[in-house]
């Protein structure tokens, strides 16, 4: 159904363009499945593949190098946006208030697809998952926390002996570095046990609703996935028909109209002697936006500056 969507060849500057296409895929496929089609398992089962796949790609992208790439993600604009979203994707409480609302028989669900006699009945399996969910929550930002907090003390241990001692500023350079390499590789780990928890709470909704009950969750789960990426401003109006915010899409392309195009300066402080413009550079490749790399020599200090 995803022909080559979740391909595994990308290299990391291109990952955008992954987005986009995640994007284009839930809007022009599988969203007009739930609304051309009845309900049915063959339906069901391709979107909700598609959804796991989706996943299982980011987590494939990745590593210590793109985390905080994933982590905060570009296509996030919207300040709006930001208690929806944990660890990087949308929180999996959203999954569970999704079926909770479409289980609220004071609720009219003719609004929200094109089938009729569709009843929702109301069963505790939604409070079970959801328990499930918070104990996972509550141990992931524990887990985020403890991380944070064990870099921030090795960053300031090894920045006492650094200041301490004579070794210089190229000690402290490594230091720093293998430090934000363990930070990176936890965040890795705890960004996967996100999606996985992502992943278990759909399966477990899907599973344990009917065929129409599916199908109403996860049109829904499509829609709100599209409505958060900030590509689709080319999209057109009536794919979002159902959207909370309908017009995201042309309010963002009508704020980036108003962004002037133009070029910064980003300034690395205290580089050390032996630092070249060919490792300056190799250090930033993967911000695909920089274009020049300049090193300027501080004789009067014995510092250099890029």
């Amino acid at each position: 159904m995803a022909g080559d969507l979740f391909r595994r060849n990308r290299p990391f500057h291109l990952l955008d363009g992954f987005y986009t296409e995640w994007s284009e895929h839930l809007t022009k496929r599988c969203i007009p499945l739930f609304r051309d089609s009845p309900p049915s398992a063959v339906t069901n089962g391709a979107v909700f593949n598609d959804l796991i796949s989706y996943y299982d790609t980011i987590d494939h992208y990745a590593n210590r190098d793109t985390i905080f790439y994933f982590l905060f993600p570009s296509w996030h604009v919207n300040s709006l946006e930001t208690s929806i979203l944990f660890l990087g994707d949308v929180h999996p409480h959203l999954f569970i208030s999704l079926i909770q609302s479409l289980r609220d028989p004071n609720r009219n669900h003719l609004r929200l697809a094109p089938w009729r006699g569709l009843a929702f009945p109301v069963n505790h399996f939604v409070d079970d998952v959801k328990n499930d969910v918070n104990k996972s929550v509550s141990r992931l930002l524990s887990e985020v926390r403890e991380a944070q907090e064990g870099y921030i003390q090795g960053f300031s241990d090894n920045w006492v002996s650094w200041f301490h001692s004579q070794r210089g500023r190229q000690s402290v350079t490594v230091m720093e570095t293998a430090a934000s390499v363990t930070l990176g590789e936890e965040f890795v780990r705890i960004f996967r046990e996100a999606n996985q928890l992502r992943k278990n709470t759909i399966f477990n909704i899907v599973n344990l609703s009917d065929e129409n009950q599916a199908a109403l969750f996860l049109e829904g789960v499509c829609e709100f996935l599209a409505g958060f990426r900030h590509q689709l401003a080319h999209v057109p109006a009536q794919f979002f028909l159902n959207q909370v915010s309908p017009h995201y899409p042309l309010a963002y392309q009508q704020m980036m109209q108003q962004q002037p195009e133009g070029l910064h300066d980003i300034c690395v402080w205290n580089i050390d002697l032996n630092v070249t413009r060919d490792m300056l550079r190799e250090t930033f490749r993967r911000y695909p936006s920089v274009r020049e790399v300049q090193i300027v020599n501080d004789t009067g200090r014995s510092q250099k500056h890029g």
